[in-house]
Parts: C-alpha cells; sequence; structure tokens
C-alpha cells in the first residue's frame, strides 16, 4: 500500500463506475500492475490509492486517497499560473502515454473508468507530480450514458487529453468510438491502412473483423478494382454532430466559469505548523484516544441496564449524565429538562441540550437553535473569485471571523448573511490580527450595519477543557454543493440563507502554539469553509475560534484559537462579550424514550495516530 495520505473524500458509491463484480476502485491493485507493466511506473502513480469506507446508517461512505510520492499536496486549481502551467504540461504527458491503453480489449474497460473523474477540483499535484483522486466516479446526478459522460469528461480531464467522447467502458463503445473516427476521417484514393489495422487490432473480434474489411475494400478501390470515389466527396452532415455537441457544451463551460460567483472556493490556510509539532499533537492525542477507550470499556463493563431500558453508568447516572428518572416525580418526566450531575460519557444529543437565555424570549432554547442565531456565512469577492467561511456575533452589529476568509477581499468585498438576517448584508472590517505566520494571530473583526443580533458569551478559564464536549458550526464548501439555499444565493437571490452544518465531539489537547497564540485540538470534523466558526461547549458558551486543519494518514486534527486570544484581540474595541469561567452543567431534555444501550461494537476502534504535516 502507498505510504503517504493525501486527503479523504466523502462518495457516493451509486456514482462510482463498475468494473467485474466490484468497482473500479476496488481494482486498483489491477490497475497499477496494468499501468506498470504496459506504461510505466510513472503513469501507475497518477492514480492515488483509495482506502473505501463504505459507511453505514449514521456515517457516509468515504475514501481515504494515498500516494507514494511523499509531501504534502495542494489541488490544481489552487496553484499559481506558473505551477499549474508545469502540472498541466506533466499530467497531459501522462495521460498521453495512457491513451493508448483506452481501447486496449483487456486493459481499455479499467483504464477508461479511471480516467472518469468526478469534478476538476479531483486533481492534485504532489511536489510538482499530478495525483487524480476520485477517479472512477461521475459527477452528482450524471446519468452514464456516453453523452452525460463525455460531458463530465470535457470538464474535468479532457483539457489535458482531449478525445471525441468519454473514454469507452464497453467492448460496444469502442467499436462505435472506431467506427464513427473511421467515418469521419477524410475520404480520398488512398488510405493509411496500417493505422486502421491498428485501430481493427484494439476493438472486439467482430469490430476488428469490419475493420479489416474497410481496409481491404479501400485499397481494392486504390488499385483500380472499383472505381474510386469522386475526389470531392463531403463528410456527412452527421459526423459533424459529436463536434458540434462538444464545442457547445465547451462554450457554455467557460460562460459559466466567467460569471460572477460561480467559482466559490476557500482559500487553504497556511498554519505554519512543522511536522515536528504535528508528531507531538497526534502522539498526545493518541494517548487521549487511548485512555478514552479504555474508560469507555470500563463504563460499558459496569452499567447496569433497569427494567424499563435505562442504561445507568458505573456511578449511578445515564450516559448522558443525568440521574435516572424519578417516576413518582411530575416534574420529571419525559420532555422535563434536567441538569447533569456528572460529565457525560458521550456528547449529549444537542437537539435536546436546552439553553439560558438571558433577558430574552423565551427563557430558554435548544443549543441548535441558540447556536444557530449567532452564526453567519462570510462570502468574499476578490481577484481570484468568490471564497466562504464562517464567523459568529460578538455583539449585536460586530462579528468575528478569520483574518485568512477575508485577507483577499477587495474594496466592499466582504458580506454576510444567515437565518435570523433574512438576506446578504454587506460588512466592513473594523480591526484585523494576521497572517498567522507573521504575528500569531488570525482574527477580522467585521461591522453590520443595521444588524442587532444577540451573541456568545465567551469562556475564558485556566482550567483544563480536556474531554469536553464541544460543538462546532460553519458552512463546509463540501456541504454547500449540493445545497439548493446556496445555488439560488451564488444565482443573485440575496434572499436566500444556506444551512448551518453543526458537529460534535470533544476536547483531545489544549497547547501554546506559540508566544502569542493558544490552540484547541478537537475532534469535531471541519474543513475548507468552516474557518472562523465558533467551537460551542454545552453550555452554549464559545471557547475557540475554528481555523485550520492539519491532515493525517489516519485522521484530521481540527485546530481553533482560544476563547482567551480572542477576548485579548477584542480589547479595546466596541465589542465587549460576556466573559465566563465557570464550568459547563448542561441543561438536558429528558428523553421521550430510555437511551439506547451502547454496545461494546459502537466504540471507536482506533489505530496508532501518524501525521504527515499537511494542512489546510
Amino acid at each position: 500500500m502507498a505510504d503517504h495520505f493525501l486527503t479523504k473524500t466523502r462518495v457516493d458509491l451509486s456514482q462510482c463506475l463498475d468494473y467485474g463484480d466490484g468497482l473500479a476502485l476496488d481494482a486498483f491493485s489491477a490497475l497499477r500492475e496494468t499501468l506498470k507493466t504496459k506504461v510505466g511506473p510513472e503513469a501507475a502513480e497518477l492514480f492515488a490509492e483509495p482506502l473505501i469506507s463504505r459507511g453505514n446508517d449514521t456515517t457516509p461512505p468515504s475514501v481515504s486517497w494515498y500516494t507514494e510520492t511523499e509531501g504534502s499536496g495542494q489541488q490544481y486549481i489552487r496553484l499559481d499560473s506558473g505551477a499549474q502551467s508545469a502540472a498541466s504540461a506533466e499530467l497531459s504527458r501522462l495521460l498521453g502515454q495512457l491513451s493508448g491503453l483506452i481501447d486496449d480489449t483487456d486493459a481499455g474497460p479499467l483504464v477508461a473508468a479511471a480516467l472518469h473523474i468526478r469534478d476538476p477540483e479531483d486533481i492534485w499535484v504532489v511536489r510538482g507530480r499530478p495525483i487524480l483522486i476520485n477517479w472512477g466516479m461521475l459527477p452528482p446526478d450524471t446519468a452514464r450514458d456516453t453523452t452525460s459522460r463525455t460531458a463530465a469528461y470535457q470538464r474535468s480531464l479532457g483539457k489535458f487529453l482531449p478525445l471525441l467522447g468519454a473514454p469507452p467502458l464497453t467492448a460496444e463503445e469502442r467499436a462505435a468510438r472506431m467506427t464513427e473516427a473511421m467515418a469521419s476521417a477524410p475520404a480520398s484514393n488512398t488510405v493509411d491502412s496500417s493505422s486502421l489495422s491498428e485501430a481493427a487490432t484494439v476493438a472486439t473480434p467482430a469490430a476488428a473483423g469490419a475493420a479489416t474489411a474497410a481496409v481491404a475494400a479501400q485499397a481494392s478501390s486504390a488499385s483500380g478494382d472499383r472505381p474510386a470515389p469522386p475526389a470531392n466527396r463531403r463528410v456527412p452532415l452527421g459526423a459533424w454532430l459529436p463536434l458540434l455537441l462538444l464545442l457547445i457544451l465547451a462554450g457554455s463551460f467557460l460562460i459559466w466559469l466567467l460569471m460572477p460567483g460561480n467559482r466559490i472556493m476557500a482559500e487553504r490556510q497556511d498554519s505554519t505548523i512543522s511536522a515536528q509539532q504535528a508528531t507531538a499533537l497526534a502522539e498526545e492525542v493518541n494517548r487521549d484516544l487511548e485512555q478514552r477507550i479504555v474508560s469507555l470499556r470500563a463504563a460499558l463493563d459496569g452499567a447496569v441496564c433497569k427494567s424499563d431500558g435505562t442504561l445507568l453508568m458505573p456511578d449511578g447516572v445515564t450516559i448522558e449524565g443525568l440521574l435516572p428518572p424519578d417516576d413518582l416525580n411530575p416534574s420529571d418526566a419525559p420532555g422535563t429538562v434536567q441538569q447533569a450531575k456528572n460529565p457525560s460519557i458521550l456528547p449529549p444529543a444537542a437537539e435536546r441540550v436546552s439553553v439560558a437565555v438571558q433577558g430574552g424570549f423565551p427563557d430558554n432554547m435548544s443549543l441548535l437553535k441558540y447556536i444557530e442565531e449567532r452564526t453567519a456565512m462570510v462570502l468574499v469577492q476578490g481577484p481570484k473569485g468568490i471564497g466562504n467561511g464562517t464567523g459568529f456575533f460578538v455583539a449585536p452589529d460586530l462579528l468575528i471571523t478569520n483574518y485568512h476568509v477575508i485577507d483577499a477581499a477587495g474594496d466592499s468585498g466582504i458580506y454576510v448573511t444567515n437565518k435570523a438576517l433574512a438576506s446578504l448584508r454587506q460588512a466592513e472590517l473594523v480591526k484585523a490580527l494576521g497572517p498567522m505566520k507573521s504575528t500569531g494571530g488570525d482574527f477580522a473583526l467585521l461591522r453590520i450595519e443595521g444588524a442587532s443580533q444577540p451573541n456568545f458569551d465567551v469562556l475564558s478559564t485556566d482550567q483544563s477543557l480536556r474531554l469536553n464536549s464541544v460543538i462546532a458550526a460553519g458552512y463546509p464548501g463540501d456541504l454547500l454543493r449540493g445545497d439548493q439555499e446556496f445555488a439560488a444565493l451564488r444565482s443573485g437571490n440575496l434572499d436566500a440563507v444556506p444551512e448551518l452544518a453543526v458537529t460534535d465531539g470533544t476536547v483531545s489537547a489544549e497547547q501554546r502554539f506559540n508566544d502569542a497564540t493558544e490552540v484547541i485540538v478537537h475532534s469535531a470534523p471541519i474543513s475548507t469553509g468552516n474557518s472562523g466558526g465558533p467551537l460551542i461547549d454545552m453550555c452554549g458558551r464559545l471557547v475557540g475560534v475554528n481555523t485550520f486543519v492539519v491532515q493525517g494518514p489516519l485522521r484530521n486534527l481540527n485546530f481553533a484559537l482560544s476563547g482567551r486570544d480572542l477576548v485579548r484581540f477584542l480589547d479595546g474595541t466596541a465589542a465587549i462579550p460576556k466573559v465566563v469561567r465557570s464550568t459547563c452543567v448542561p441543561q438536558i431534555e429528558r428523553p421521550s424514550s430510555p437511551v439506547a444501550e451502547v454496545t461494546e461494537t459502537q466504540l471507536p476502534q482506533l489505530a496508532p495516530l501518524q501525521l504527515d504535516g499537511g494542512n489546510q
């Protein structure tokens, strides 16, 4: 197996192309050996090695991608023009070596399937070498017919390896491709019989016979056995249709690219974390996870299931930290809010966590709604197009995000929206600290004229947060691609508001990143687009600002800047959030039915953690 982790992607297995009795992805070993044997090791290393997780009822399928090339990778579309030019030339060279295999009777179907990638963003570059991920897949909602696949191919690898249509997946498609090429070739009294014979040898036996017959017939015509066709014979109109369709599709795609707002992406954050720091953090997090597995198993071994189905931990409370329900107490019935007595073994269900709203109405609301009111999407119009990140309110009209989210904004190029604002609002930069590499900070304070939003309290404490449950909120790019509201906003509907995404986890470690910065490492998944978003505890207090991710071969480390650093940044501004130091005691709604027993198979199965030092 390849040694170096590149990235991890969520996939729709229904869009993966078939090969044999499984998926093309499952045949990576055969693909690698075929390319090594018929072309060479360089061509084999063009395709990243997949490690497939097919998911379950709660976890979507995903693929972790590995390469033989050591180093941190970058997406081709994120490179500067010089690096793109070099990578483009190398990718065209490698794909050109594969073109002869596309119609091969044995290797053709697998190679052709591998040349279908999901998106232009699936082209990565590691130390100047192009690497393809999400190969053997079609874009979402793309049919498998030749026309649909051709359009998808032209949007991705078509610019590096131009073909008349999508790489053929079946013998019938290869025969049709050869026949079409023959029909569209210019007619003349002399025929390049060697090229036609070569084409015949890579088709099906039936197609090969037809091609050989065509060679013989045209050669006979050239020798005078049959009248030669007129020298000015025209190519049939139908032969031009595929080319015309491709030109229309290519033109439409170019127009789409040039339309404002269609190239939406978030820049990667240079975290400046070294490989040594990443390794040290990985070791610390790994030790913490191993201890957590031990404690979870001990809790399971000592757990007792009551006759009513309530699972009690060894300390006598439920898995969410509540005392068992009192059937004789009407105020302790299902649906009532109870105070947790001990920290929960696992993060409580966020939709049943209640947060007190000081001076507001209602007096209490669910933690999810509380977070949604205070978190917003940040859109930035810059010279490279539109980028997006996340922010949160620290005063009625003041919002915090990361400096790296807004640093590329042009004049009047920052906008904010959420469901409470109900439409896109322009924002003004009030104060900034960044970039992180030179200043040790990554904060930006924005003012939204006319806004009057509730804001988070900020936790600033010397007490350790390790193993505390947390929630990350934001607008990750992977989810925005399928968000209909985001599509409407991108199309010009300024009242459309995308859905906020939330993930939960626990704090793994707290470290001083450098002389000026404290970081919180946590397990709530974040990705590009979450930058600047809040990290919240189960009492609705802000504990950190999500800022960057360090990618490792087995898992990502998610980093947030600490609430204490945020308080220092806000000093001297009009934002004066309430700073709290007390321990969180969650208020949890009693479930309507007992919490299901946790089985040992639900416990995390974790291997020792290793990192390659990559970041985003």
